[in-house]
């Protein structure tokens, strides 16, 4: 595909993610009944891809039984149930905030971490050690000093927020500027993995936290795919590769936030299939889910 025919594909998914976005708000708000049927099913799903994108072995199949029945495969390892136990319970953790309308903090992200690596002694805490992206052998990527990640986090949790005020209005808009909420949300998302803040997690916790940023804004939440995973990694890297050459500031977020709109048109295309022909209005004030405005 060339640079132009990317370019126009990119065009026709935001012009879809406009259309299907007005179509949800004349759908809202749901039943409680269908709002959990929804996020039941999209959350083992998030579960399953989150993880084996980091090496977790746990099939669809299993990652579902496990989380629907508590039946645990006997192949697997014991880490690998807690990696799939852990990332639902975050998961559920992010719509519990949202209900609350919490703000992220570091106390926030710190507490969305302890979900992800439950059990675990580093669990909540940022490393006090030097990590790698790769392998100490291998490595594709140093983050930053352990001395300097309360620095780093501290700064990227005000700018976060700041950003997060200004794009939770887009539910009120007639027209939204959808290629800078995505350059926006992309932005966040590989910067929090470059500071890479904890020893391990670091990954599903920033897809988590990329969660809560687009379902605050009503959007719906993202669930990249396993099949993706080299395709991210390289959005992921090209941050720093655009930002060596490339003048256009939002080069350097290009592929991320392609991705992330893909993501969302094919969330928001399940969702309206499933209840596309629900008519707004039809049930009363006591069915309204408050994640779901």
């Amino acid at each position: 595909m060339s640079k132009m025919e990317e370019q126009e594909k990119y065009i026709d998914i935001i012009k879809e993610i406009a259309t299907d976005f007005r179509i949800m708000k004349n759908i809202r708000p749901l039943k409680q009944s269908e709002v959990n049927y929804f996020y039941d099913e999209f959350s083992i799903s998030a579960s399953h891809n989150s993880n084996a994108i980091e090496g977790n072995t746990f099939t669809y199949d299993e990652t579902r039984l496990l989380l629907k029945e508590g039946v645990t495969s006997s192949a697997r390892s014991y880490k690998e149930h807690e990696e799939i136990v852990g990332y639902k319970q975050a998961f559920d953790f992010l719509y519990k905030a949202l209900k609350e309308s919490r703000k992220v903090t570091e106390d926030f992200i710190k507490e969305l971490h302890s979900y992800v690596l439950r059990g675990n002694e580093e669990a909540g805490s940022y490393r006090t050690i030097q990590n790698y992206i790769g392998d100490m052998f291998n490595i594709t990527y140093t983050p930053c000093s352990p001395s300097i990640v309360p620095k780093k986090m501290k700064s990227y949790v005000e700018e976060l927020q700041k950003d997060m005020e200004k794009n939770v209005s887009i539910k009120e808009q007639e027209e939204v500027d959808w290629v800078s909420i995505f350059h926006s949300l992309a932005k966040h998302h590989i910067e929090f993995e470059k500071i890479h803040p904890f020893i391990d997690g670091n990954g599903r916790s920033g897809r988590l936290l990329l969660t809560y940023e687009i379902i605050s804004m009503g959007l719906l939440p993202i669930d990249i795919r396993y099949e993706e995973r080299t395709r991210y990694y390289s959005a992921l890297s090209s941050y720093d590769d655009k930002a060596k050459y490339s003048i256009n500031p939002t080069s350097k977020t290009d592929k991320m936030a392609k991705l992330i709109a893909e993501s969302e048109l094919r969330s928001m295309k399940v969702w309206i299939s499933i209840f596309g022909e629900i008519t707004s209005g039809e049930m009363d004030e006591s069915d309204i889910e408050i994640g779901d405005k």
